[in-house]
């Protein structure tokens, strides 16, 4: 991403509006982590959406319902995700605000906060394939 100026003149850097982006250098870590949260939620809410209404039975009405709930469903993920990474632009906050703005993204989306802060793991554990049996199982 390019820099940004603001209204004010200020230059912001690329690399600090990558950080707000849930696409930007997601590769390994909790980054990553979040970003296969998103990806995967996105995924099952298009498709549930879709195949409720009629899927290629009717191909246009179904596919704008899977759109319209697969962005009601990620715009508020991506708003945590980006609220999560504002301390690069916002570097004067109180802890009384940053407070503030922690509870907004958890209200947003807490699986992608939860991710964000490596509540479920790094991002970086090799990870089973989907059809793995847990070695509890045999």
């Amino acid at each position: 991403m390019n820099d940004a100026t603001t209204v004010s003149g200020e230059i912001i850097s690329g690399s600090v509006i990558d950080r707000l982006l849930a696409t930007a250098d997601c590769t390994t870590g909790v980054r990553a982590l979040a970003n296969a949260t998103l990806t995967e939620e996105a995924g099952y809410t298009y498709g549930l959406a879709y195949g409720l209404s009629g899927g290629h039975d009717l191909l246009a009405d179904a596919h704008s319902a899977g759109i319209g709930n697969l962005l009601g469903h990620a715009a508020p993920a991506i708003v945590a995700f980006a609220l999560h990474h504002l301390d690069a632009l916002l570097p004067d906050l109180t802890s009384e605000q940053w407070k503030r703005l922690d509870a907004a993204a958890v209200a947003l989306h807490s699986r992608v906060c939860e991710d964000l802060t490596g509540a479920h793991a790094t991002g970086d554990e090799p990870q089973a394939p989907a059809d793995a049996v847990p070695d509890h199982v045999n």
